[in-house]
């Protein structure tokens, strides 16, 4: 049969040794990255309730006048 070059061995082998060196390199970024500290987090987590309460009270509040405001349009139509 014809010569092949050596590709490192089956196709299995070669998806471990790439996915171990996949892990490796994501390890080696984790450690670069700068962790928020706990009070950063609770600080930031505040933050986001509080935000969604509010957008949350706006939706609602807009909904119930736009409810009432067609439903005053329709009924002066009929």
């Amino acid at each position: 049969m014809g010569s092949k070059k050596d590709r490192g061995g089956n196709v299995l082998v070669r998806w471990v040794r790439a996915g171990i060196q996949f892990l490796g390199e994501v390890k080696g970024e984790l450690a670069k990255v700068a962790w928020p500290t706990k009070q950063e987090v609770v600080a930031s987590t505040w933050v986001v309730i509080f935000a969604v309460a509010v957008t949350a009270v706006w939706i609602f509040v807009s909904d119930q006048f736009a409810s009432l405001l067609i439903n005053g349009l329709v009924r002066l139509i009929h």
